[in-house]
């Protein structure tokens, strides 16, 4: 007994009323591309945050950050 196949065609919803499924490429590089897999969007990303690099802010890796300056009351009882 010999079962037909139908043919399977699937319309892209247009771009902008797509909720994106991102499909991201390995990261190589500061940024990775990515693929939407329902509409074929491409949209790139980035591996890292930019500003957040916590060792660049200091030569010593070790260092703690600065703590403002508390004034005690000389009345104070703590």
């Amino acid at each position: 007994m010999k079962q037909g196949c139908k043919e399977r065609t699937e319309e892209k919803p247009p771009e902008d009323k797509c909720h994106h499924y991102w499909i991201i490429a390995v990261a190589d590089g500061p940024r990775s591309r990515g693929r939407c897999k329902y509409c074929g969007a491409t949209k790139e990303f980035l591996n890292s945050y930019p500003d957040f690099n916590p060792l660049k802010r200091s030569n010593n890796p070790l260092s703690l950050p600065g703590l403002p300056d508390v004034k005690v009351d000389k009345d104070s009882k703590s």
